[in-house]
């Protein structure tokens, strides 16, 4: 299931441009805009209802099926936007996957059946048309009546949630989710589909506003700020600015999951924010990716943008008195001094250490296989892969930090970043958040995995540094 929600998140995030391209149109062109110009309005419909279904179904037939899987998948969606009357972009979400994994199975019998040798390209393109054809048909004949039939439907009850006293309460899933990486998936999932229905009905939706709010993780960095000293408190000041201004909030989950009650300061100040929201009918007119407040206040139309800054602020003021009392000991920073990369450790090739522990014998063991062990710092590491849950946002805060460190030594080595299920096979060496580790390793078991316990700590990348 968890796989599946990724892979719908996927196809929202690597589509995100042209979600925050129509929407700064609509903000300056639109109903709630600067200068209202109807005619330039024009363009906003049609990439809602056709190019934007069929660039998020393409990602998707992609991702399953390869680029066969992605050109199918935008034929099929084809059909279904000129049948829908409403935006397909909740179909696209299932035509893309759905179809990439038909032409995948094809492919895989076409291996496995075909008797004869070469015309294995002759049949898969003659099979994928057969599949197009009848898909698209479906879609065009069924499928996009009794979409937009749904989605009406769908929308008429958002709208009663919306307006609703239960909508505050959204902060008691959203805000525990994210701090164990689940921030893309309820975002990108779930949020900007629906978002992106009710924008397009009325110009602008709560919905962008819930999971971006950088108030509730501002309040918890601020409070471990006030706390801490020395090389603590410099790491809690970085990885505020780098949340706040850079919108890159998984720099505050490791401070949440080192004190799991102030999981109690993120709900509440949520809670508040969402009813600030809603008490004003504010919104944004696209998803705010990263979450900076710069983003976040820059999508919101002019007659909203104040109220939007009142919501960050008394979200971020209810979590911070909170996260005050709740923080008890500094000991519990993630960046305090005692943290150290065990894998790290495991990788040095000093037998008699090893061997005179029998448990961090054991735990090498199941760390990686002895071949990497025995090479790991004995090879030319070319290229380094930092990942995340979505590859675009700490994961890209976490090459870029590692990147400059390199350019300041002799190391010719290539950093990069990318999702889980995007690491390349040439990778040499994948770094991620240790809460990551096990997905990570799970996913590729032969790759050698540098788990961080949080991508602010100076020193981490320091001693990573010294090691390559």
């Amino acid at each position: 299931m968890k796989k599946l929600a990724q892979i719908l998140s996927a196809m929202v995030y690597q589509n995100i441009v042209i979600i925050i391209v129509v929407g700064v149109i609509r903000e300056l062109f639109g109903n709630y805009g600067w200068w209202y110009n109807e005619e330039i309005l024009n363009i906003v419909n049609p990439a809602y209802h056709v190019l934007l279904p069929i660039l998020i179904s393409h990602t998707g037939g992609r991702i399953i099926g390869g680029q066969r899987g992605a050109v199918v998948a935008s034929i099929v969606t084809f059909g279904l936007t000129l049948s829908s009357t409403v935006p397909a972009i909740l179909g696209a979400m299932i035509i893309g996957p759905l179809t990439g994994w038909i032409i995948k199975k094809l492919d895989q019998m076409i291996k496995k059946k075909l008797p004869g040798v070469g015309y294995e390209l002759l049949i898969s393109n003659v099979l994928a048309s057969v599949v197009a054809i009848a898909l698209t048909l479906i879609s065009y004949r069924y499928i996009g009546g009794i979409l937009s039939v749904g989605v009406e439907r769908t929308t008429d009850i958002l709208a009663s949630v919306i307006n609703s006293n239960w909508l505050p309460l959204a902060a008691v899933i959203i805000e525990p989710a994210k701090v164990v990486f689940l921030n893309n998936i309820i975002n990108f999932g779930f949020l900007t589909p629906l978002g992106i229905q009710q924008a397009n009905e009325l110009g602008k939706s709560i919905l962008f506003l819930l999971e971006a709010n950088p108030g509730p993780g501002l309040g918890v960095l601020l409070a471990y700020w006030m706390k801490t000293k020395g090389a603590q408190r410099k790491g809690a000041k970085l990885a505020t600015y780098i949340h706040f201004f850079g919108g890159i909030h998984e720099v505050y989950f490791p401070y949440v999951l080192k004190n799991p009650r102030l999981i109690i300061s993120l709900v509440v100040g949520g809670m508040a924010g969402i009813y600030v929201f809603q008490w004003f009918k504010v919104g944004l007119v696209a998803v705010s990716s990263p979450g900076s407040i710069f983003l976040f206040v820059g999508l919101a139309p002019r007659s909203d943008m104040l109220y939007v800054v009142l919501a960050v602020f008394i979200s971020a003021l209810i979590s911070f008195g909170l996260s005050f009392i709740l923080i008890k000991s500094v000991s519990n920073s993630p960046t305090v001094s005692e943290n150290k990369n065990t894998i790290i450790e495991f990788y040095q090739i000093d037998k008699e250490d090893v061997l005179s522990d029998t448990k961090r014998n054991e735990e090498i063991q199941s760390t990686t296989s002895v071949e990497d062990r025995n090479t790991f710092f004995n090879k030319k590491i070319n290229t380094i892969y930092f990942v995340c849950e979505a590859g675009i946002g700490s994961s890209a805060m976490g090459a870029s930090m590692l990147r400059k460190k390199l350019e300041q030594t002799s190391h010719n080595i290539i950093v990069e970043n990318a999702s889980i299920d995007e690491i390349p096979q040439y990778a040499d060496l994948v770094i991620c958040h240790q809460k990551l580790l096990q997905t990570v390793q799970k996913e590729f078991p032969k790759k050698v995995v540098y788990p961080l316990p949080t991508f602010t700590d100076m020193k981490e990348y320091d001693q990573l540094v010294n090691k390559l």
